[in-house]
């Protein structure tokens, strides 16, 4: 029984087998045929294909059961899906997809399809650029898109695997041929892929995605995306990789006309997208890796010039939870130029900011303006294009952008500071100045200033280091501004040349010919100025700070050369100042020179010089010699200023000790070696025409103090000596030049006249060798004031003197004159018809002569002279009668230098009582040049009787008279009376009978006697054979020649 019913089991189970492998067989074949229709099946399968817990539910039109042969899956089909969520509103579609089965879990009896299949799906992609941020994917809520279709399938990945639903067991989902669409929300831009490829596997990790497409936007340019990442299992996470080829900004474009200038960006992209979203769609990061070739930048408003662009790297990082973007790496390579960018920018209170770099390499600065946009720093853009050329640059910029987020529009630049590195340029730093070229160094910009610190570069034969150039305002409304400070190094012919440019408008008081110097120069120039086309020279600010070495100037003074100059020289837009130290003519002197510019300055220009100089450099400087009367080196100490008004002064100080001096008119000298001063303040009216000097010297005995002025033609007008000592000679002394002459005004306590007529020597030699001079005009007429406490002689004194006295030439026209020596003295010349009156009155004689120093021994006497002077005639003659009251002569003792008449009492001793009374004295006189002639010249006393004729020479100070001694005058004289035999016995009245010849000759400090006995005997007709009186023809002592003008 039981073997009965165990053979019907393996018989029910084999035929059961049999009919089961039968049908599958069939079915195989069946399927193998061709796809089998399950619409019978529609509810049933659409309810097992429900995920649990899915609002949606979905419906079909046609199911179909494929399978492709042995080997390969069994694939349920759906034709016409739809998602329907509980509003019964589809919310997704798909115009077919399949299920995939493993041949063997369906035998085995499983039907849980592991993978799905959609093709051809259309899906669309809305990209919300909230805030400038990829806000979502799939995030369209239009029922005629069928992206909703993929999402549910991600959905089912996502889901944990069951057994419960359909799909339970799927791990992965193939989407083929899809189209795909990108849209911005804002513009309604999109891009879309006809042909687009996804795969989306599960794993442990969640949902693994892999695509690819070539996306075509509305430009018409196709660009290749492949796409591989991670949808976390969690749903947390969602992390891209993207890689792109074939991309152009251009297409960008229209995505906002903030963006509009890509347009002109012709260069293809490619790169690498990695971006990290929550399980929302909401980017954490995004990170971009970029690269190009060859292409071309044009951008329009921005640069002026078209770019060809040969690489492009690019990294930048997006963080969205910070609302950030990093630039990390942003270059470009121009071929002639290299640009490298990086930055960052946040979002925060509705406002977007962006802090960069950017840097430019290897600019031609030929081609700067190719690179600087044009509207960045107008005002330094037009500058740097206008003044700088040659070489190249590096530029970098650090700046901060501000905008309203989603307003592009509104983009304000918060800061800029730009930083440049430049070698070989040419900067025109002013205009009509020559060019600072092979200049390097750095360049600063900020707050609209743009400062170049020139590390070196050279100019017209010059070199420059540590220089600056700062120009302010750049970003604001004119007048922009331009400091520079230039330190300058080369030959003072060069530095001179350059400054000597009229642009500096530097006076030419303070430039030289280039010609004529030579040494080494270093100058610190510093120039202010606007930056204005036509600039004027009142316009620049100048200052200068320099030092010259070994510097030369051809003719410095005249025609004297300074060497070896070492010195400092400032000058600012009110002041120019020189130190320093040098030669003249070889000798070492220190030299200051300020020059000084301002309306309310208190001098215009002032000149300092200290050393020790001979006094022939004098004379070689252009001023008036000083030789013959100083030679040898003085110390000098000169200061030279000229006021504001034009007018000059000069103040000087001269030592004197290593010099010698001869102030012949003043009979005085000065050895090398003795105390000599000498000080000087010269006054000059406009045009450097002498107004007055102020002069004192001392030393060796001599003091003179006083002032010179002049007349408008440098001609000498006056000289005040306050003082005048030398030797024994006190005064003071006032020369005025007249119309006709000069006035002569002598006061003081003391004058020596020897020293008075060396000085009238010497003003004749003077005069004879200028006769347009002062001198020769004093020699003219003088009108000669005296007040005077003494008047010495060689020997002794005259007293006091007080009068005036008028020369015209050699002849006294006038003179009133009081004298006190000889108990007082007076001395009158007055006009009479063609000649002058003498009136000549001397209280006692005999005194005058011993207080003068001249003769002693003579006692009383006055004398009076009277004559007249016969100017018609050329000589000049003086004709007059000398009278002498009662006098007597004495024997005194000899002093040193004053002649006595103790030779002539020996003589007359012989004839007579010498020393006795004599009543009075009578002569007629006569004067032709410096010789007085005496004629008829008698005296006589009780005892003797003295006859007299001969000469006085007053300018050799000598004499020479003869006459007769007649003994016993008073009986020897009786005779003389009765006519024609009186003068026939005695020689004539006063002559005696019996008479003894002498003569008196001589100088005046030696004078002596000859007598001749024999003459005693002779009769009187006879004795002028023995006394040899001198012939009037003789030649006098020359009159002076009247110079003429």
């Amino acid at each position: 029984m039981v073997r009965r019913t165990f053979r019907v089991c393996v018989r029910v189970v084999l035929g059961t087998m049999l009919v089961a492998s039968a049908l599958l067989v069939v079915i195989a074949l069946r399927l193998m045929a061709g796809p089998v229709s399950l619409d019978f099946l529609k509810e049933r399968i659409a309810s097992a294909t429900d995920a649990p817990g899915n609002n949606v539910r979905p419906e079909v039109d046609h199911i179909t059961l494929e399978w492709g042969g042995l080997g390969r899956p069994i694939r349920l089909a759906f034709h016409g899906l739809r998602f329907v969520n509980a509003e019964n509103q589809v919310v997704a579609s798909a115009p077919s997809a399949g299920l995939t089965f493993d041949p063997r879990s369906v035998i085995r009896g499983i039907f849980l399809p592991t993978s799905v299949t959609i093709e051809k799906p259309t899906i669309e992609a809305d990209i919300d650029r909230e805030g400038g941020i990829l806000r979502r994917i799939f995030a369209h809520p239009d029922a005629q898109s069928q992206d909703q279709a993929v999402g549910i399938l991600v959905e089912q990945l996502l889901a944990e695997p069951n057994y419960d639903s359909l799909v339970g067991q799927l791990d992965s989902v193939r989407i083929e041929q899809a189209k795909v669409t990108l849209r911005d929300v804002k513009t309604g831009l999109a891009w879309t892929a006809p042909d687009a490829r996804a795969e989306l596997k599960r794993d442990q990790r969640g949902v693994i995605i892999s695509a690819s497409a070539r996306f075509i936007g509305h430009s018409g340019d196709p660009f290749d995306v492949w796409l591989d990442g991670v949808y976390s299992r969690d749903r947390s996470r969602i992390s891209v990789e993207a890689n792109v080829e074939g991309f152009k900004p251009s297409v960008l474009a229209d995505l906002s006309p903030d963006v509009a200038l890509l347009r002109g960006v012709n260069v293809v992209l490619a790169g690498r997208l990695r971006v990290e979203t929550d399980g929302n769609g909401d980017i954490r990061t995004v990170v971009t890796e970029v690269t190009a070739g060859d292409g071309q930048v044009t951008l329009p408003g921005v640069l002026p010039a078209s770019h060809k662009v040969k690489d492009v790297q690019a990294r930048i990082l997006l963080d969205g939870e910070k609302h950030s973007v990093s630039i990390e790496r942003l270059s470009l390579d121009f071929g002639a130029a290299t640009v490298m960018v990086t930055g960052s920018l946040a979002r925060n209170h509705g406002q977007q900011t962006f802090s960069g770099r950017a840097e430019v390499k290897h600019v031609p600065v030929d081609r700067l303006g190719d690179y600087w946009p044009l509207e960045f720093s107008a005002g330094g853009r037009q500058w740097a294009l206008a003044n700088l050329s040659s070489g190249e640059i590096d530029v970098a910029a650090d700046f901060g952008l501000t905008a309203p987020v989603g307003d592009l529009a509104a983009l304000k630049l918060d800061r800029m500071v730009g930083s440049i590195d430049y070698r070989g340029m040419s900067v025109r730093y002013m205009p009509h100045m020559p060019e600072l070229q092979a200049v390097f160094g750095k360049a600063r910009y900020e707050n609209g200033a743009l400062r170049f610190d020139v590390a070196s570069g050279k100019a017209v034969g010059l070199s420059v280091k540590d220089a600056s150039i700062e120009l302010t305002g750049l970003d604001g409304p004119p007048p922009q501004n331009a400091e520079i400070h230039m330190p300058i190094t080369g030959s003072a012919q060069d530095v001179m040349r350059f400054l000597s440019r009229p642009k500096l408008g530097l006076s030419r008081d303070l430039l030289y010919d280039y010609r004529r110097i030579g040494g080494e120069a270093a100058i610190d120039l510093s120039l202010r100025f606007p930056l204005a086309a036509a600039l004027a020279v009142s316009d620049i600010e100048i200052k200068t700070d320099a030092t010259v070495s070994h510097f030369s100037l051809q003719d410095a003074l005249g025609d004297v050369d300074l060497t070896d100059a070492n010195g400092k020289v400032q000058y600012s837009g009110s002041e120019f100042a020189v130190t320093g130290t040098g030669k003249l003519d070889g000798n070492s002197v220190d030299i200051a020179w300020r020059q000084m510019f301002d309306a309310k300055a208190p001098f215009r220009s002032r000149y300092d010089l200290k050393g020790t100089i001979p006094a022939a450099l004098v004379a070689k400087a252009g001023f008036p010699p000083i030789e013959p009367y100083v030679s040898g080196p003085m110390v000098a100490t000169v200061t030279y200023q000229v006021a504001t008004n034009g007018t000059s002064e000069m103040n000087g100080r001269f030592d004197l000790r290593g010099a010698s001096v001869d102030a012949a008119p003043l009979d005085w000298r000065k050895a090398p070696g003795s105390e000599g001063l000498v000080t000087l303040d010269v006054k000059l009216a406009q045009g450097g025409k002498l107004s007055s000097i102020d002069f004192e010297g001392r030393g060796d005995g001599l003091l003179a103090k006083g002032q010179a002025r002049f007349t408008g033609d440098n001609a000498l007008q006056a000289i005040s000596l306050s003082q005048l000592g030398v030797g024994p000679t006190n005064v003071a002394i006032d020369w005025t030049r007249g119309p006709l002459g000069v006035e002569v005004s002598v006061r003081g306590a003391l004058l020596e006249l020897p020293r008075v007529r060396h000085a009238m020597k010497v003003r004749d030699e003077l005069a004879a060798k200028d006769p347009r001079g002062a001198a020769a005009q004093a020699h003219t007429k003088t009108r000669l004031t005296l007040q005077l406490q003494q008047i010495t002689t060689q020997h002794g004194s005259l007293g006091y003197a007080n009068g005036s006295i008028d020369l015209a030439a050699d002849r006294i026209a006038a003179a009133d004159l009081a004298i006190g020596a000889g108990q007082g003295s007076t001395l009158r010349v007055t006009p009479a018809g063609n000649g002058r009156n003498l009136a000549l009155f001397i209280a006692d004689f005999g005194l005058m002569m011993q207080e003068a120093g001249w003769v002693d021994g003579m006692l009383g006497g006055t004398l009076q002279i009277n004559g007249h002077y016969d100017d018609a005639s050329a000589n000049l003659p003086f004709a007059g009668l000398l009278k002498m009251g009662p006098y007597r002569l004495q024997k005194v003792t000899p002093r040193w230098g004053v002649g006595t008449l103790n030779s002539a009492i020996d003589g007359l001793a012989r004839a007579g009582n010498a020393l006795q009374q004599f009543d009075s004295l009578k002569a007629d006189i006569g004067k032709l040049g410096d010789r007085i002639n005496i004629k008829n010249g008698r005296t006589s006393g009780a005892s003797i009787g003295l006859t007299t004729q001969g000469f006085v020479d007053l300018g050799n100070e000598t004499a020479r008279l003869a006459g007769v001694v007649v003994p016993a005058f008073a009986f020897n004289n009786l005779l003389s009376n009765v006519p024609l035999l009186g003068p026939l016995l005695t020689g004539g009245k006063d002559a005696g009978l019996f008479a003894v010849a002498y003569q008196l000759y001589g100088p005046f400090d030696d004078l002596r006697t000859s007598i001749n006995m024999l003459s005693a005997v002779t009769p009187g007709a006879l004795r002028d054979l023995f006394t040899s009186v001198p012939d009037d023809s003789t030649p006098p002592t020359p009159i002076r020649a009247q110079p003429t003008r």
